[in-house]
């Protein structure tokens, strides 16, 4: 008997508390003056008073990275504002990742990796609110790797595979200022490097992992832009930054692409050989190559380039070989790229394949 009296008590007590929840409102459980509002589908308006409440947050989620675009439109609520005081982006973490004040109708548009986000729309203290509505939008990026926030190529222990010859699409994001690429140059050559950006200002550099050899191109404005480097043989680790926004703080963001090709350090071809038979004298001239910052000449007693051997380099197309004898002499030369490294360390030159041999005799 005394099991069933309890039985009931607590049947009792249920049903009073479903009665108390039914008759009365509900609140969602939220900081003071917080409205928490839906989770964000894109192309549908969401709208709301800072009047009424201070703050308002708005959950999204990005499968990949890409753009995302709200466009607001701001009235008064009969007070005179026509602003919201801030607007903030957290990460999942509830790191800020984007940030603006006094925002009145526009549009705001921010890159993004992929991730979970809040958007928070709020008024500040003692201030009367105003009426918004927005419509948030968003374009992927359509990186060849698409990045998380949880997973980025912007150190060089997780940077990206790239290999030369290939094409990549990246984007640049608010939380991820950097993207990282790491290749591998089989042999000392040029690298062709053709960019098209979205970016107001990029910049891109090179560095080899044993920290001998570094290059950057700097300031890249949007659009189509090529650039040739020379480097060494080696493994690199290739790096697009956006340039510093001052006005913000933040670094540019957007959209690019590159792709790259190689071209080797050019082979000279021999224009002219001219022998001085009275004086022992050789002349020798190559063609001009712009690519080469030098050439090296040589001569030999044997096709094999062993008896006899002298060898002249300079920036020069043209070099004479003295103290010859009377014989036949074959002739090459080569085309070199000079590294200078000012002193600190000796230069280096880097050399291209030998030209067609040429046979000069003396008398």
């Amino acid at each position: 008997m005394m099991k069933n009296k309890s039985l009931w008590k607590g049947l009792i007590v249920m049903l009073a508390a479903a009665f108390v929840m039914l008759v009365m409102p509900v609140q969602k459980a939220s900081a003071a003056g917080t409205t928490e509002g839906p989770e964000l589908k894109w192309d549908s308006s969401y709208s709301g008073s800072t009047e009424t409440s201070k703050c308002y947050k708005y959950a999204f989620s990005l499968k990949q990275s890409g753009k995302v675009v709200f466009v607001i439109q701001i009235s008064n609520a009969g007070y005179g504002f026509t602003d919201i005081s801030n607007v903030k982006i957290l990460d999942e973490t509830e790191k800020e990742v984007y940030y603006t004040y006094n925002v009145v109708s526009g549009s705001i548009s921010v890159d993004l990796l992929a991730g979970n986000y809040t958007l928070v729309l709020g008024m500040n203290d003692g201030m009367s609110g105003c009426n918004f509505t927005f419509t948030p939008s968003f374009t992927a990026s359509k990186e060849t790797k698409s990045e998380s926030t949880m997973a980025k190529n912007n150190e060089m222990g997780t940077a990206t595979s790239y290999k030369l010859g290939k094409s990549v699409k990246g984007q640049l994001a608010l939380n991820d200022d950097v993207d990282i690429y790491k290749m591998r140059v089989t042999k000392s050559q040029y690298v062709n490097l053709t960019i098209s950006s979205k970016i107001r200002e990029l910049n891109v550099s090179f560095a080899n992992t044993s920290g001998s050899r570094s290059v950057s191109v700097s300031d890249i404005e949007a659009g189509l832009h090529k650039y040739r480097v020379f480097l060494p043989k080696g493994t690199y680790y290739v790096s697009f930054r956006g340039s510093m926004n001052y006005a913000t703080d933040y670094c540019y963001t957007g959209n690019y692409s590159f792709r790259t090709s190689t071209k080797a350090i050019p082979k000279p071809t021999i224009t002219k050989t001219k022998p001085d038979n009275k004086y022992k004298t050789m002349y020798i001239r190559c063609k001009k190559n712009s690519l080469a910052n030098g050439y090296q000449f040589q001569i030999a007693r044997d096709k094999k380039f062993k008896k006899g051997k002298k060898t002249k380099q300079d920036e020069y197309t043209g070099m004479y070989m003295v103290d010859l004898k009377k014989g036949t002499y074959y002739v090459r030369v080569r085309s070199y790229v000079k590294i200078d490294n000012y002193g600190s360390t000796p230069d280096e030159y880097y050399y291209s394949s030998w030209s067609k041999v040429k046979t000069v005799k003396i008398k």
